[in-house]
């Protein structure tokens, strides 16, 4: 009877351990097909990482000082931006690093102040997202934004990111 005691309870033991797997987070082993980066909720960067259709579209929405007429259309300029395969892996590294592991302040801003949106898409049935907001300027937030930020800016020479809140002239080159 002792043996049939503890068969039993083997068998349940091996029946716990297997059904309470611990579940690891796994990303897809697809890669990535677009990267999207919205900064200040008026620049969004589009980075598709299968062709060089990258664009950037900035829509001038005004601001809370000096917002639009009641009936205004929001202006949306358009430009197309290159990214090379090796800066589009380091930008979808950088991402993924500040999703995964969040960049830290103590610092607390407005609501419009320091914002930024950053997604990975993986095919059409997986996305991975963080939102950072009210941190100042996101652009020195961590070592790892200002790579974001350096890389970013080495194609988008005049173009505003969310420096400061200092707002820089919205030309491409």
């Amino acid at each position: 009877m002792n043996l049939i005691k503890r068969h039993i309870l083997f068998i349940l033991f091996l029946l716990v351990g297997i059904g309470c797997k611990q579940v690891v987070n796994q990303i897809p082993a697809s890669p990535w097909s677009v990267l999207r980066i919205v900064s200040e909720e008026d620049t969004y960067i589009t980075i598709n990482n299968d062709d060089d259709t990258s664009m950037v579209n900035i829509y001038h929405r005004g601001s809370f000082f000096a917002p639009l007429p009641k009936n205004a259309k929001v202006k949306v300029d358009t430009f197309k931006v290159y990214f090379n395969k090796a800066e589009k892996d380091t930008l979808c590294s950088l991402v993924k690093e500040l999703i995964q592991h969040p960049a830290k302040t103590n610092k607390f801003c407005t609501e419009y102040v320091g914002n930024l949106d950053l997604i990975i898409v993986y095919g059409e049935q997986f996305t991975q997202q963080g939102e950072y907001s009210s941190v100042c300027d996101w652009t020195i937030l961590s070592d790892k934004t200002k790579h974001l930020h350096d890389l970013l800016r080495r194609r988008m020479k005049n173009i505003y990111l969310g420096e400061g809140g200092a707002a820089i002239s919205h030309v491409s080159n």
